[in-house]
């Protein structure tokens, strides 16, 4: 974790191990007297995040879940975990 202040003065090369390592690189958390506040992420890693959500959402639609009362914990890690696996396949190249 990152000391705010000097999370601003290292912005710069921050910035450039997010240029240089895209989505892989690791997010950075800062925050004030030990307490994280937030993270700062690359932004494919920030779309990766957001499409993965946007991919759960959509499967659950076809599994005809209104709500996450709709499906129970087990069955929501498991569909969480094959859309993951599906990202995988696809950044790969892989077909379904």
């Amino acid at each position: 974790m990152l000391a705010t202040r000097e999370a601003r003065s290292q912005l710069p090369a921050l910035l450039e191990r997010f240029r240089q390592a895209g989505a892989s690189a690791e997010p950075v958390v800062i925050g004030a007297r030990r307490r994280p506040e937030a993270v700062v992420l690359s932004y494919e890693r920030y779309l990766q995040l957001a499409g993965g959500r946007q991919r759960v959402l959509d499967a659950l639609e076809r599994q005809d879940c209104e709500t996450a009362d709709d499906i129970n914990s087990d069955e929501a890690l498991r569909l969480a975990d094959s859309e993951l696996h599906a990202m995988r396949r696809e950044r790969r190249g892989e077909r379904p």
